[in-house]
């Protein structure tokens, strides 16, 4: 735990306040969206808002142990709160499936910035082993030629040896 309230992650509460902060807005519109369409209101609304407040409902009754009940039958939302309900999940769910989208673009993008830079590092390695490989050949050249002049200037210095002496 932390310092701050209790709170073990004071950066995620934020950041989740911001988005229903954010979401009011589009919420209300969804709302009113869902009392003018029957539609809306029946396939995209009521059903996130009764399936979430099933489970809320059961994990409360589950984690309170109200009296060792067993909670057999969960009430029904009336309908203006499951519109509120409902518009304020579909309003959350689309800001984290916008910010979510984003935040994937960015890896995406990240990635293939890391998959240029390995691919120019490789080629980079490449040319340098290339280049190594050239010069060992010029330097393995150059030792065979150092090779044949010790050995002509080993002749030459016999000869001259021999040269001496016969004129001596």
């Amino acid at each position: 735990m932390s310092s701050h309230g209790g709170q073990p992650f004071p950066l995620s509460k934020l950041a989740f306040m911001y988005v229903k902060k954010i979401a009011q807005p589009i919420a209300r519109r969804i709302a009113e969206k869902a009392r003018r369409d029957e539609r809306f209101k029946m396939y995209i609304c009521l059903p996130p808002a009764n399936l979430y407040h099933f489970y809320e409902t059961k994990i409360k009754f589950r984690f309170m142990n109200i009296g060792k009940v067993r909670l057999t039958k969960v009430p029904k939302l009336n309908e203006k709160a499951a519109i509120e309900l409902g518009s304020n999940l579909a309003a959350e769910m689309l800001i984290m499936s916008a910010a979510s989208a984003i935040a994937l673009n960015e890896l995406r993008k990240y990635k293939q910035r890391e998959k240029e830079t390995d691919e120019r590092l490789e080629g980079e390695t490449a040319e340098l082993h290339d280049h190594l490989e050239a010069l060992n050949r010029i330097v393995e050249m150059q030792n065979t030629d150092i090779d044949r002049l010790t050995d002509i200037l080993k002749m030459y210095k016999k000869k001259l040896e021999e040269y001496e002496d016969s004129d001596s």
